[in-house]
């Protein structure tokens, strides 16, 4: 059980055991493979000899999350995806998908909010892939907004800001 202070969890990283540079989580998750490729140094990682590294937990979020199931609408290799959010921040979203993706795929978002008479328009790119090996409702993309209108971006956030108070 956690006392409140983020300092007494840890993180653990992988490392390359040649190059030692930290390789990310999410390029590890696109390579479920017993052997993959240094995304630095090119040599062939076996994951056996791959160097956890441990560093204090420090949340690396920008903006506070707000919980909201929203509809989106997006293409992704040539399909059109309906989808639906998790969680919602002033700075970007999480998509509930196991779809593939791409780290810094760029896509065109339509966001269905309660409330407004056309979806908000939005570009964004994926920052974060979190798909093999998780239960459905735990996958998903994390999407850094690139393009909203400040308008949108504001009707947005205040119709999530009022239904997380009402709960």
């Amino acid at each position: 059980m956690l006392n409140g202070s983020d300092e007494n969890i840890k993180r653990i990283r992988q490392q390359c055991p040649q190059c030692e540079v930290i390789i990310p989580d999410a390029y590890i998750e696109q390579n479920p493979f017993p052997e993959f490729p240094c995304p630095s140094c090119g040599n062939l990682i076996d994951t056996l000899y791959l160097k956890n590294i441990e560093f204090p937990f420090k949340d690396e979020r920008k903006e506070e999350r707000f919980n909201a199931a929203l509809k989106i609408a997006y293409n992704s290799y040539n399909e059109f995806i309906t989808e639906y959010t998790k969680d919602v921040s002033n700075g970007g979203m999480l998509i509930n998908t196991k779809r593939q993706h791409e780290i810094n795929d760029i896509v065109d978002v339509s966001l269905n909010v309660p409330g407004l008479d056309s979806p908000i328009k939005i570009k964004g790119e994926v920052v974060r892939i979190k798909i093999h090996n998780v239960r459905d409702e735990d996958a998903g993309i994390g999407v850094k907004f690139i393009d909203i209108d400040p308008e949108s971006r504001k009707a947005l956030i205040e119709f999530i800001k009022t239904r997380n108070a009402v709960k």
